[in-house]
């Protein structure tokens, strides 16, 4: 398992959320758009077969330009991901918008769990556990 990079207090990642919402909101851009350069791919090497390759196939200049916007999507994806990371949390599952940050509950590192639309984060699960397993986070006593 690994070791956490930050521990958050509830408060330290609900500040988060906005920029976690934003990360989220560009992803979905460029996971839609990668889905449908793979289909176009997939298409271009369906019809050409092997040939795609030859240098005097009709459209092979095209073919080149999804490749190398397929890679760039991915790259820029995997830029995401490590934006998350390097904001201390953990993206468990892009498509459902589930984000986990290491943290404290009765005295248990845990990891506090948010999913995407959420308003705040008001659940936790044990670490080896999953969003099956999450709990609601007891509020804290107001003095």
């Amino acid at each position: 398992m690994e070791l956490p990079t930050k521990v958050f207090t509830v408060e330290q990642a609900d500040r988060l959320l906005p920029s976690l919402e934003a990360i989220l909101h560009e992803m979905d851009h460029r996971s839609l758009r990668l889905r449908e350069v793979l289909e176009l791919v997939q298409d271009a090497e369906e019809y050409w077969g092997g040939r795609i390759a030859d240098p005097d196939v009709q459209g092979r200049e095209k073919y080149a330009e999804l490749l190398r916007e397929r890679d760039d999507l991915e790259a820029s994806l995997q830029g995401d991901i490590e934006r998350v990371t390097a904001l201390g949390a953990v993206l468990k599952d892009y498509q459902q918008g589930l984000v986990d940050f290491y943290g404290y509950v009765e005295g248990r590192l845990v990891f506090l769990c948010w999913q995407r639309g959420e308003p705040a984060v008001k659940f936790y699960h044990p670490l080896e556990g999953g969003f099956a397993g999450r709990r609601p986070i007891a509020p804290v006593p107001q003095d």
